[in-house]
């Protein structure tokens, strides 16, 4: 065993838990030590998009890298999901090839994106939204399953009730009593009446912004092992019906029931929104809350690790998608004494973005294997230390 991670085996004996961030740091310095990256992807143009990564342990053992992929930008109709698999725990991946989701990339599906992986024993589930031009244009979200480990996927089938349309849904947990939570993102559109945006040309973001627009926010409960599903929640963050922005809410289940949900906010004062459910997700309130943790409008996921201790990856800037740090708290998302920086900064420098992580927490609690987009061409997976946990 290192000096550091002796000395702090030691600490952690005597008195348990560290009591402040300056003792944790000391076991960040040596987790740092133990992680390891590679590049499963890197795209050049005229075809070099890479978003919304997510990458998942198969039921073979073998894991897999799911993301955007297609043009130089995103929405567009040429976006598809893109697999890269690794058999090595990430030391080398194979060449990126189309996901066969069974809807054609033409036509009113043209545009596809995976918005979450679920794997619960031999079975993956995948949430999947399609577009024909970007995501103002006949959005719709979709269920499909694989037992083979994504080799071969059923027929897709349209998500429950309203979320069939203008609905994102994000990372689930499976609550200790053995239910299926899953966050989503659903858009009503701008209140009736509202003039059409003038037609454009790419990358459509008037249409983006008119569509897709006054989002609510709740949970998907399943009892049955996602058979069936309950909607539950219609959590706003603003009372602004014409408000724009992405929601990518994600979820922990706490020590005493509550399950907790923070949400990103788009232009809301450079912070992450919470809000939470005190009966097991079953009801939410009207509105989110500001938190004091920084975010400047950009994917953050968390994972949960027993109790009321939630790892997070995010940005932790008000203002720029970089660094990419990992974060966790000890008491349900109060405080985070343990933070340390992953990744500085873009491969392409300070102006760079690092965006989407997304991934798993190996079953011995060690590792939290993830990946992301290093300014929307580099796939990064990335295998950080986990400290040692009670």
């Amino acid at each position: 065993m290192k000096p550091l991670t002796l000395l702090f085996a030691i600490f952690v004996f005597l008195r348990g838990h560290p009591a402040s961030a300056a003792d944790w740091a000391v076991q960040a310095l040596a987790d740092a030590k133990h992680d390891r990256t590679s590049i499963p992807y890197d795209g050049k143009t005229p075809d070099k998009m890479v978003c919304d990564t997510t990458l998942r342990e198969l039921p073979d053992g073998s894991w897999a890298l799911f993301m955007l992929a297609g043009d130089d930008f995103e929405p567009s109709p040429k976006n598809y999901t893109g697999i890269t698999r690794s058999t090595d725990q990430g030391k080398t991946w194979s060449p990126l090839e189309p996901m066969n989701t069974g809807l054609p990339r033409a036509g009113l599906t043209t545009g596809q994106c995976v918005s979450e992986v679920m794997v619960r024993g031999a079975r993956v589930t995948a949430f999947l939204s399609t577009h024909s031009q970007t995501w103002g244009r006949d959005w719709k979200s979709w269920i499909l399953h694989s037992d083979d480990s994504c080799k071969t996927w059923s027929q897709p089938v349209p998500a429950p009730g309203r979320l069939a349309n203008f609905t994102f849904i994000r990372n689930h947990i499976v609550a200790r009593d053995g239910r299926i939570i899953i966050p989503f993102q659903h858009y009503l559109g701008p209140p009736t009446g509202t003039p059409p945006p003038k037609a454009e040309e790419k990358p459509w973001h008037g249409a983006l912004r008119h569509y897709v627009s006054n989002p609510r926010n709740g949970v998907l409960i399943s009892s049955d092992g996602g058979k069936t599903w309950s909607e539950h929640g219609n959590v706003r963050l603003t009372a602004d019906d014409r408000y724009h922005g992405w929601a990518e809410n994600n979820l922990a289940e706490l020590s005493d029931g509550r399950i907790a949900m923070i949400i990103r906010a788009d232009r809301l004062g450079g912070v992450l929104y919470y809000a939470e459910s005190k009966d097991g997700g079953k009801t939410w309130p009207e509105f989110a809350v500001k938190t004091d943790v920084p975010n400047p409008g950009s994917k953050a996921t968390l994972y949960p690790l027993g109790g009321d201790t939630v790892a997070m990856l995010h940005n932790p800037n008000p203002a720029h998608r970089s660094p990419m740090a990992l974060w966790i708290s000890f008491d349900g998302l109060k405080t985070w004494p343990y933070r340390r920086v992953l990744v500085p900064e873009s491969c392409d420098g300070p102006k760079g973005r690092l965006n989407y992580p997304d991934g798993f927490v190996s079953k011995d609690r060690q590792w939290l294997h993830f990946a992301f987009d290093d300014n929307r061409h580099r796939a990064v997976h990335y295998s950080a230390k986990l400290p040692a946990l009670k």
